[in-house]
């Protein structure tokens, strides 16, 4: 029998490759999935804060409120360092 149409499997310690291959598939579908939430929650940041400045603009004016959320934005950054 010829050798030429014989496929060769590397065998390492932990397996043959075709499992490695699986393994970066599910690596690459969790990577995915983290991505998906982050997106998901900066996405409802987004609409808490668009809530957040109609809700300001109602009680105290357009001006005003955008005076208290960029006081209330400097206070945080203060809070955080």
């Amino acid at each position: 029998m010829s050798r030429h149409n014989v496929r060769v499997r590397a065998r390492f310690t932990y397996g043959f490759m075709k499992n490695v291959a699986k393994r970066k598939i599910d690596d690459r579908s969790e990577k995915l999935h983290m991505f998906t939430k982050v997106v998901m929650e900066k996405q409802a940041l987004r609409e808490r804060y668009i809530e957040l400045m109609n809700d300001a603009e109602r009680a105290v004016g357009r001006k005003e409120a955008i005076y208290l959320l960029r006081d209330a934005e400097i206070i945080w950054q203060k809070i955080k360092s």
